[in-house]
């Protein structure tokens, strides 16, 4: 993603995309016109539905989206930040801001995924399938597989939290 300063230093994203929830410095922000006079820092504030911010630093106009920046789909509030060092101390003072934008934090599927069947457990549970069909199979082993697939089905349900 690239955000666009303006002269104003109004922000303009070229996507509303931060991230996925669970992804690690997969993805690099750019910042392009961040340079004004008189500041030697800058940075990203973002602000979080719950009121939580952070503070990101960034260099030569860049850095990258840390898997802490997306800790839960939602929309965060951004804004970027000019700052100038107060000389012989610690602190700064701030030179410029930018606009408050929104960036989207996306869902993701979280936990394990189950392996996909090969060929011949296909196979067999079409077997199974076509003698129930066809009553070459038993009402106790139907009232099995019934109850293996329900149970399975509850199960990822369960997993997924609904």
């Amino acid at each position: 993603m690239t955000i666009v300063l303006d002269n104003d230093y109004y922000a303009k994203p070229s996507s509303t995309l931060l991230g996925y929830v669970g992804e690690q410095q997969s993805r690099r922000v750019k910042i392009e016109n961040y340079f004004t006079e008189n500041a030697d820092l800058y940075s990203v504030i973002f602000e979080y539905e719950d009121g939580v911010k952070y503070e990101v630093d960034f260099h030569y106009g860049e850095f990258d989206v840390t898997a802490s920046l997306l800790r839960s789909p939602q929309k965060v509030k951004c804004q970027i930040l000019a700052k100038a060092v107060i000389e012989g101390t610690d602190a700064y003072r701030l030179v410029k801001k930018s606009n408050i934008f929104l960036l989207d934090i996306g869902k993701s599927i979280e936990g394990e995924p189950e392996p996909v069947p090969d060929y011949e457990e296909t196979l067999s549970l079409l077997d199974k399938i076509r003698q129930m069909i066809s009553g070459d199979i038993s009402a106790g082993e139907i009232k099995h597989i019934i109850t293996v697939v329900l149970a399975d089905a509850i199960a990822a349900d369960i997993k997924q939290g609904e």
